[in-house]
C-alpha cells in the first residue's frame, strides 16, 4: 500500500540538496542559520495560518568553547601537583564544574563570560478544521555543529579518547587532594604519590589534544539536522494537499512546525522557546515530537530518556511512536540516549511532554556525526519517508483521542 509520505520524498531530499548548495554550514546564531529559518518559513507558509519568528539572545560559543581553557587549567594543575597540591586540587574543581554543568547537564553556567548573539526560532501554525483543544510541536533544528576534530581524527576510537579526557580532570582533583591531605603528616613524597604524578603527566599529551577539540570549522549538517527540517517542510506540503486528497487533516489539534536555532550550542533555542511557552502560560495542552539525525530507517529509534541533561521522554508518546512506526511498516526500537541531548530534553524539563526520535545508529559514533562527512550522500531518501509517515500517523492518533 502506497504511503502518503512517499509523495514528498523527492521534495524533502531535494530541499536538503538545495540547502547544502545554497546555504551550506550553519553556525549557531549565524546569518546562514537565519537564512535557513527564512527559507523554512517560506516553504511551510502555504500550509500555515501564520508563521512567526522569535528572536532570543544566548552565548553560543560557551557550550564547548571553554575546552582550550580547560586544557590550560589541567596542564597548570599537573605542574602544581608537585609543588602546591592544594592549588592543583582547586584547579581540578575549577575545571570539572563547568565541564559537568555545561557539557553534561546543559546548564548555562559560564555563558555570562562569553559574547552574546541573536538566534531566531521559526514556528508555523497549522490551524485545525475545528476548534483547537490541544497543540503538538513537531520540531527539528536549523544549525549545524562545529566539527569535533577529535571525532574526525580518531573516528570510533574517539569515545575512548573522550572518556580518558574527562577522567583526567577528575584524577587531577583526586590525586592532588590526596597529596594535599598527606602533606601535613609528612608523606607526600612516598612512591604512590610519585606514581600519581607520573600518571597525570602521562595523560597531558592526550588532554592537550582537546585544545583543538573544535575550531571555527562548521560541518554541512545534512543528517544533523537538515534532514529533520526537510521532514517538517514535507509535513507542511502534506497538510497543503491532505484535504483535497481526503487524507488525515487535524480536526481539533493545532500542529506547530517548529524550527529551532542553536541546538548545537547546548539547546539554547529550545530552552528559550520552551520558557516562553510553558504549560502554565498556555491555554492549550501541548506535546512535542522532535526529529534529530536522519539517514537510515534501519536504525529507527525512539528515546525514553536523555541521560546527560536528565530529560525524561513522555512514556505515552514513546509508545505512540512505537505503534505508529510499526503500523506504518517500520521497525523501531526504544533506547536511552546515553551521551548528548536533543531539543526534546529542553521541552521535557520545562514540563511539556515530549519524545525524541532519530534514524541513525546511536549505538556508536558514526563517522559523519559532527564531522565534515555529514553530507547528503549519507542520507537514504527512504529514511525521510519513514520519519514523515510515522509523524503523520502519530498526529492522526493524537487528534483522534
Amino acid at each position: 500500500m502506497a504511503k502518503a509520505a512517499e509523495r514528498y520524498t523527492d521534495y524533502m531530499y531535494g530541499l536538503i540538496d538545495r540547502v547544502m548548495k545554497e546555504i551550506g554550514p550553519r553556525e549557531s546564531c549565524s546569518e546562514e542559520e537565519k537564512a535557513l529559518g527564512k527559507l523554512f518559513g517560506e516553504e511551510i507558509g502555504p500550509a500555515c495560518e501564520k508563521v512567526e519568528a522569535e528572536s532570543f539572545t544566548c552565548s553560543p560559543t560557551a557550550f564547548i568553547g571553554f575546552f582550550p581553557f580547560l586544557v590550560l587549567i589541567y596542564l597548570t594543575g599537573v605542574v602544581l601537583y608537585f609543588f602546591l597540591p592544594p592549588v592543583a586540587a582547586a584547579l581540578g574543581i575549577i575545571g570539572f564544574i563547568p565541564l559537568f554543568e555545561e557539557v553534561v547537564r546543559y546548564r548555562e553556567f559560564i555563558d555570562p563570560l562569553y559574547p552574546k548573539k541573536q538566534g531566531e526560532n521559526v514556528a508555523g501554525f497549522v490551524k485545525p478544521d475545528g476548534e483547537a483543544n490541544q497543540r503538538v510541536y513537531v520540531s527539528a533544528h536549523f544549525d549545524s555543529a562545529y566539527e569535533f576534530k577529535i571525532w574526525y581524527w580518531f573516528k570510533s576510537f574517539s569515545t575512548v579518547v573522550m572518556a580518558v579526557g574527562f577522567l583526567s580532570v577528575i584524577l587531577l582533583f583526586a590525586f592532588s587532594l590526596a597529596r594535599a591531605i598527606a602533606e601535613p603528616v609528612g608523606t607526600p613524597g612516598t612512591t604512590v604519590f610519585w606514581v600519581f604524578g607520573i600518571i597525570l603527566a602521562a595523560l597531558s599529551p592526550l588532554v592537550s589534544i582537546f585544545f583543538f577539540f573544535h575550531t571555527s570549522d562548521v560541518v554541512p549538517g545534512a543528517m544533523d539536522d537538515m534532514a529533520g527540517i526537510a521532514v517538517l517542510a514535507g509535513l507542511g506540503k502534506y497538510f497543503e494537499d491532505a484535504r483535497d486528497l481526503g487524507e488525515f487533516y487535524p480536526k481539533n489539534t493545532e500542529v506547530v512546525l517548529l524550527g529551532l536555532a542553536c541546538e548545537e550550542a547546548g539547546l539554547r533555542g529550545a530552552k528559550r522557546y520552551a520558557a516562553n511557552h510553558t504549560p502554565d502560560g498556555d491555554t492549550l495542552t501541548s506535546f512535542g515530537i522532535f526529529l534529530d539525525g536522519i539517514y537510515d530507517e534501519q536504525f529507527f529509534t525512539v528515546f525514553t530518556k536523555e541521560v546527560w541533561p536528565g530529560g525524561k521522554m513522555d512514556p505515552g508518546l514513546v509508545e505512540l511512536a512505537v505503534g505508529s512506526a510499526n503500523d506504518s511498516g517500520y521497525e523501531i526500537k526504544k533506547a536511552l540516549l546515553p551521551l548528548g541531548a536533543t531539543d526534546a530534553s529542553a521541552f521535557a524539563i520545562a514540563g511539556i511532554p515530549s519524545v525524541s526520535m532519530c534514524l541513525w545508529d546511536a549505538s556508536k559514533l558514526v563517522p559523519h556525526y559532527h564531522t565534515r562527512y555529514d553530507t547528503i550522500d549519507h542520507i537514504k531518501p527512504s529514511s525521510l519517508t519513514a520519519a514523515l509517515q510515522t509523524v503523520i500517523e502519530m498526529l492522526s492518533r493524537i487528534d483522534s483521542q
